[in-house]
């Protein structure tokens, strides 16, 4: 997995894997990092904001609490 670029969206890049353009969305949680790669930019950021939820953080991204 190669770095490409930042996004917009707190805890996502761009990186290339395999000849092919994913967004990977990272989770730090207790000194380790989990991550996940998508398609889309806006999957990453909700994967992002829905392990941020479990872990009884706020979101940073796309939900918004009410």
């Amino acid at each position: 997995m190669k770095y490409k670029g930042k996004s917009k969206y707190k805890y996502v890049s761009q990186q290339e894997l395999n000849g092919e353009l994913v967004w990977r969305g990272v989770f730090f949680s207790n000194g380790s990092s989990n991550g996940k790669s998508f398609k889309t930019e806006r999957e990453a950021a909700l994967y992002v904001d829905k392990k941020l939820i479990e872990n009884g953080k706020e979101p940073v991204n796309i939900i918004v609490r009410k």
